[in-house]
């Protein structure tokens, strides 16, 4: 029986042992992920920023063409006074270039609106680019250090999983099913040592008749409290 304890005891450390490895390892695939999830909200931002850059250059550029065309209606219209016999049609081409002029202004301040948002645009712009370069470099440095880091949680995990089976079945089917159900419920403390009449897994007094079979290692014991595997640690 005291065999049984020791390779049940040497189970649980190596399951403990697999399960910290497997722990890091998560860590390691989440911090790349998050890098992967910066880099692409990132991207997004840009994407939408140029889409946006583009549309405000487009509307520039429409604006553009309506400035020149009200200059040609300033100059048009200003061509004309010299043929001018009336000061009736007089007054109304000084009124149309008036108006074409106020059109023209119009376009101006509109223009100069759209040049002032596309430079708060691109400033945003440079700043997302240069901030998805920060996570691109730091994504890459630290991806080679993750990949090292987790080749070497793969070596270690792949000899712990060939130790443990090793264990595993040198164990009785039913015991080995009892703790795993234990392992798993009890976050990773199938077994809990027993002392000075108490578990220390949930820190609850054994009855002594119980307690006293324990000292013998006559058969495997569970705490009435919380249910783990008891053992003591034998002097030898």
């Amino acid at each position: 029986m005291q065999n049984t304890m020791n390779l049940l005891k040497d189970l649980q450390e190596i399951d403990q042992e697999i399960s910290a490895i497997e722990a890091t390892r998560e860590g390691y695939h989440k911090e790349l992920k998050d890098f992967e999830v910066d880099a692409t909200r990132v991207q997004e931002m840009l994407d939408q920023l140029t889409e946006e850059v583009a549309v405000l250059r487009q509307a520039e550029a429409e604006l553009q063409q309506g400035l020149l065309k009200e200059r040609d209606n300033v100059n048009r219209v200003e061509a004309r006074l010299p043929e001018i016999q009336t000061q009736k049609e007089y007054v109304a081409v000084l009124k149309e270039i008036d108006t074409a002029k106020k059109a023209n202004k119009d376009v101006e301040e509109q223009m100069l609106s759209k040049q002032q948002e596309v430079a708060v645009l691109e400033a945003d712009l440079k700043e997302k680019q240069e901030e998805l370069a920060v996570i691109q470099e730091n994504s890459a440095a630290r991806g080679a250090e993750l990949a090292k880091s987790l080749a070497e949680a793969d070596e270690i995990l792949l000899k712990r999983t060939q130790a443990r089976e090793s264990v595993a079945t040198e164990l009785p089917v039913s015991l080995l099913r009892k703790y795993h159900t234990l392992f798993k419920r009890r976050g990773g403390l199938a077994l809990a040592l027993a002392s000075n009449g108490a578990c220390l897994g949930c820190h609850m007094q054994l009855p002594p008749q119980q307690y006293n079979k324990l000292l013998k290692v006559e058969e495997i014991q569970t705490c009435p409290h919380c249910n783990r595997i008891l053992y003591v640690e034998i002097d030898n």
